[in-house]
């Protein structure tokens, strides 16, 4: 099989054209997520079907369709790096490609936490300021005492910033060893999926969830098809599906956020025999989760356009612009 020929550079091509399927996979997935965390009930059937609790067999993937939307987000990260920034070998450049994916998703991140505290003051009142200050490292996950306090979604943060750190020498090992490579790759990550979840070899919580070598065969899956050039080739030309990708992330991010405030002010202004009450109102129901994602999409999409300027003048700094430039 004729595979890519890796570039040799840590900056992005500017003249790469964006795939339409990564994009459409990855709109899908955060859709998928939004509507588990958003409980909607008017599916019961569907839900029951396509979001069961528990895991499937040998514990290696969640049973319901979320679990399966969050590992599809890890293979198109994998993908998306191999195809932008193939033939990282300097140190300089490794780190040139380190500072991007930080800019890429920490200011966005940081910015969800702080609109969290300002919908949840209480968190302040727990005298936890250094657990609190801790999240904004994105590695709450790995105490062991849940995936965040203020965004239960922070737990992706350390999940993919990981395998970013190893995704210049997982892109070699998979080039040199082919699909031999990825086979280990998955025997590695489900066998420790399938131990630590059957028989609780790890006492961290949620250890299996950001354990970057629990992840490796998603990552490097995505590597593998864009170096084997096994996808859609086709352009994503729609400035529609463009800006809903790029709205994806923020979506991901503060949904939650948007979520358990409606849920909150719903059942402290209700009670708890209205909200009973409320869920079999179907049109009630219906007008609830509009608003409900609406303001979500809302949101996200002022996140999106501050964090885009705050990293396009972030980028613009004279001392930035010599580093990113630098061989």
């Amino acid at each position: 099989m004729k595979r890519q020929k890796p570039r040799k550079t840590s900056e992005p091509s500017k003249t790469r054209e964006r795939i339409l399927v990564f994009d459409i996979i990855r709109i899908l997935c955060i859709a998928i997520i939004v509507y588990v965390h958003s409980q909607f009930f008017l599916i019961p059937g569907i839900n029951k079907f396509l979001f069961p609790d528990g895991f499937g067999p040998f514990n290696i993937y969640p049973a319901g369709l979320d679990g399966y939307a969050v590992y599809g987000l890890i293979l198109i990260s994998g993908a998306v790096l191999e195809y932008n920034y193939r033939g990282i070998e300097k140190m300089h450049g490794y780190l040139q490609f380190l500072f991007r994916r930080f800019i890429r998703l920490y200011p966005a991140f940081w910015m969800s936490l702080i609109f969290g505290l300002i919908l949840f003051p209480v968190l302040w009142q727990n005298n936890l300021l250094l657990l609190l200050l801790f999240e904004f490292t994105g590695f709450f996950v790995v105490l062991g005492q849940g995936p965040g306090m203020i965004n239960i979604m922070g737990w992706f943060i350390a999940a993919i910033i990981s395998l970013y750190i190893l995704f210049p020498w997982f892109s070699k090992i998979i080039r040199r060893y082919d699909l031999g490579a990825l086979v280990g790759f998955c025997l590695m990550s489900w066998g420790l999926r399938s131990l630590i979840l059957t028989y609780n070899l790890v006492p961290i919580d949620r250890f299996w969830m950001w354990f970057p070598l629990c992840n490796a065969f998603e990552f490097c899956l995505g590597i593998y098809i864009v170096q084997a050039g096994l996808y859609p080739k086709k352009a994503n030309t729609s400035p529609i599906v463009r800006e809903l990708a790029d709205l994806s992330y923020y979506v991901f991010l503060f949904h939650v956020l948007v979520i358990s405030i409606f849920v909150y002010y719903l059942t402290n202004s209700l009670g708890e025999f209205d909200c009973a009450v409320f869920n079999n109102d179907t049109f009630g129901l219906t007008i609830y989760y509009l608003q409900m994602m609406i303001t979500v999409l809302i949101v996200s999409w002022i996140a999106m356009k501050i964090d885009t300027r705050l990293r396009s003048w972030i980028l613009q700094r004279d001392a930035i612009r010599n580093f990113l430039k630098a061989q």
